[in-house]
């Protein structure tokens, strides 16, 4: 459903699968540590996807303080449901319209991610987000976007692709 700037391929790779991974993977023990100085990288205004629970964590307000020391602004959409409510999409996006951000970050389960890669294609193309079902629909580069997960499985931070929940499309 959505591509991304984070995942577009540098230019000498040439085989399909590999031109949708991201343009760089980090992971162990305590990556997160490594987010301010890759998202300042990208601009100084980042869009933040989460969800209620992990915004309330020691471990959030940490990463938000490693941010602003980066001195990358930040505004944090914290209501991040469970397979993501297409509608829930318009009203992340809203919120995120008039900050103009530089940058799109998903921290938290596939559901965060998801919404995060949905924040950033609309906030670079518009429309809605049912223009996007479906591969090879998103017209052109989105924003930046950093894929932090904090669980296992989905494998959301490595992908393309974004599952929503759409009540008309059972």
């Amino acid at each position: 459903l959505v591509n991304s700037v984070f995942f577009e391929s540098s230019q000498s790779m040439t085989l399909f699968a590999a031109a949708r991974l991201p343009r760089e993977i980090l992971f162990g023990k305590g990556q997160r540590h490594a987010l301010p100085a890759i998202a300042a990288r990208y601009g100084r205004r980042a869009f933040i996807c989460t969800d209620e629970r992990l915004a309330q964590t020691s471990q959030f307000v940490e990463i938000l303080d490693g941010l602003k020391a980066a001195q990358v602004d930040t505004l944090v959409y914290d209501r991040t449901l469970p397979d993501v409510p297409r509608d829930s999409v318009g009203a992340c996006v809203a919120e995120a319209k008039s900050f103009k951000p530089d940058m799109v970050i998903g921290i938290g389960g596939g559901s965060c991610l998801d919404m995060a890669k949905c924040a950033g294609l609309l906030l670079s193309h518009g429309g809605k987000l049912e223009d996007y079902y479906g591969e090879f629909k998103v017209p052109g580069p989105t924003l930046p976007l950093i894929a932090m997960p904090t669980t296992a499985g989905t494998g959301s931070e490595v992908t393309p692709v974004a599952v929503i929940s759409d009540p008309e499309r059972t």
